[in-house]
């Protein structure tokens, strides 16, 4: 069965998601929908001959379509998310899967009655280093955890992004931690207890807000400090767990460990993943999630990133904006107090 795609969003991560697309043996893209003159005519150039709509209730009436890939910036998420499920389609919807916990639970209301699958495209999960070191966690090779720090450096300037970017609040923690937030969410297996969190601007930002994220997060067992900066002046990351029979370390291509006593880190290979996911940015992780939205709507399978899980990641986010607002420590059910039912929770 071959998967009938409508795109919605066409600007630069949307025109990588139509090559990703178009490249599946199990998907056909059907329509794009861009109203920007200039993103409409770049996609044209990897399009193909797939038709254009500049307007989304055009293109759900008129391109027979089986799901949508939601590729828009993220303040709109949740009412094109909802408009296509309304249409019947399932959805991949770019991270994150909505700006509040509010508008992410009414996606999911509205995926429930309409039947229909959310799968959130967070590729971060699927990088081979990260599924790696999400393994070794899960099989105790590192023994009980206490503590994680992640550390993310960036050479992105607003302008890298587009201007709306710019203008935002909370734009490192919204558009960037959230990757790592939902990352440690799935490499420790469990969710958040609380987190502490602050943002700040350097001097020189050309960002109106919070280019810069310190958070604590707590996991009950497991203790996170994380740091965020999308104005340093190269690109760097590194996280690091530290357990009771040594360290895992990785800098999201390569693993390695460090034995209790060692006074040397000690290379692991990473493990397999299927064809593209080994690929840095802008592919990496894209395979599987090609993958997870055709089980989810050919097969009706719970994709690792169904949005049912993922909102806990919304939740996160909305708890460390409430955090640096209010200076405190806020308890993840002060946002999320009566979370959604997941049948497919571990």
């Amino acid at each position: 069965m071959t998967i009938k795609i409508l795109q919605v969003g066409a600007g630069l991560r949307g025109r990588h998601w139509t090559q990703f697309a178009r490249a599946h043996p199990d998907f056909e893209i059907v329509g794009i929908v861009e109203p920007d003159d200039g993103s409409r005519e770049k996609a044209k150039a990897v399009a193909g001959d797939t038709r254009f709509f500049t307007d989304l209730g055009e293109a759900l009436s008129q391109a027979k379509a089986d799901a949508a890939i939601i590729v828009t910036p993220s303040a709109s998420h949740a009412d094109v998310c909802i408009r296509c499920l309304d249409a019947g389609l399932g959805v991949l919807v770019e991270k994150p899967l909505a700006t509040s916990v509010a508008d992410a639970r009414r996606v999911l209301e509205r995926a429930q009655s309409a039947g229909r699958p959310v799968v959130v495209a967070e590729n971060y999960r699927f990088f081979a280093a990260e599924r790696t070191v999400k393994r070794l966690v899960e099989e105790g090779f590192i023994g009980r955890i206490h503590q994680a720090l992640l550390i993310d450096r960036r050479n992105q300037p607003s302008r890298v992004e587009g201007p709306w970017l710019a203008k935002m609040q909370y734009p490192q923690l919204q558009e960037i931690a959230s990757h790592h937030f939902d990352s440690l969410r799935a490499i420790f297996g469990s969710r958040p207890k609380s987190i502490s969190l602050r943002v700040w601007n350097p001097p020189w930002s050309d960002y109106a807000h919070g280019a810069c994220t310190e958070a604590h997060i707590d996991f009950g067992d497991v203790q996170v400090q994380y740091m965020g900066n999308q104005l340093s002046h190269r690109y760097g990351f590194t996280l690091w767990i530290d357990g009771e029979k040594g360290v895992l370390w990785t800098n999201r291509r390569m693993v390695a460990w460090r034995p209790a006593g060692s006074r040397w880190f000690r290379p692991i290979r990473n493990d397999k993943v299927p064809k593209g996911d080994e690929k840095p940015y802008p592919q990496g992780g894209t395979t599987s999630l090609l993958n997870a939205l055709r089980d989810a709507v050919r097969d009706g399978k719970p994709a690792e990133t169904r949005g049912v899980d993922y909102i806990w990641t919304v939740a996160m986010i909305e708890a460390g904006k409430l955090a640096d607002r209010e200076r405190r420590t806020v308890e993840l059910a002060e946002v999320y107090p009566s979370p959604l039912p997941d049948p497919a929770a571990r």
